[in-house]
């Protein structure tokens, strides 16, 4: 079991996978992170303008809210908690690579994903419009964030070339010789 697990999860965490694939190796992973946050704050919006928050009981563990709370506000915090433990492993991948730029974004991001998880607490046991903002403002973040390493992602892919069909030449017009009359002798 060990060996399956470390098999199949270890490649996750591997610099020297890392730093061969690139930054390349950075895409998938940022394109679910940006799926994942687009995903995150609509069900954020319906929160927001929909649904009741159930008065929160500030010794009530993480878990405990999740259990009792709306089915959308358990699959938002659900969601974060994804989205986090993603940023994260994009983390050490783009240290693995050593490329500061890739660092700096996903950096940026994955402290913003933190801040809107943070804030998300925050609303939750006290139902405050600034927590509520401050969400939404960390989110558009880390999106920035995101669209801005895919960016940098997609130009450093080599472009293939595009085969290009040969231009067919226009026709030049056949020019038909009259044919002579059999009849006439």
């Amino acid at each position: 079991m060990f060996e399956m697990i470390q098999e199949r999860i270890m490649p996750i965490f591997s610099a020297e996978k890392a730093r061969r694939m690139g930054r390349a190796g950075l895409a998938q992973a940022c394109l679910v992170v940006l799926t994942g946050l687009v995903i995150q704050f609509a069900l954020g919006m319906v929160l927001n303008l929909y649904i009741v928050m159930p008065a929160a009981d500030g010794r009530v563990s993480y878990m405990r809210e999740i259990e009792t709370a709306p089915g959308v506000l358990t699959a938002h915090a659900l969601l974060a908690g994804l989205l986090l433990a993603t940023a994260g492993i994009m983390l050490l991948r783009a240290v693995a690579l050593r490329d500061t730029a890739v660092i700096a974004l996903v950096a940026t991001a994955l402290a913003a994903l933190l801040g809107a998880f943070a804030a998300g607490e925050l609303f939750v046991r006290n139902d405050a419009d600034s927590a509520s903002l401050s969400m939404a403002m960390l989110t558009g973040i880390a999106l920035l964030c995101y669209v801005y390493l895919q960016a940098i992602i997609i130009r450093q892919q080599p472009r293939k070339p595009v085969p290009q069909k040969p231009v067919p030449r226009a026709r030049e017009p056949q020019v038909q010789e009259p044919r002579a009359r059999e009849g006439r002798r």
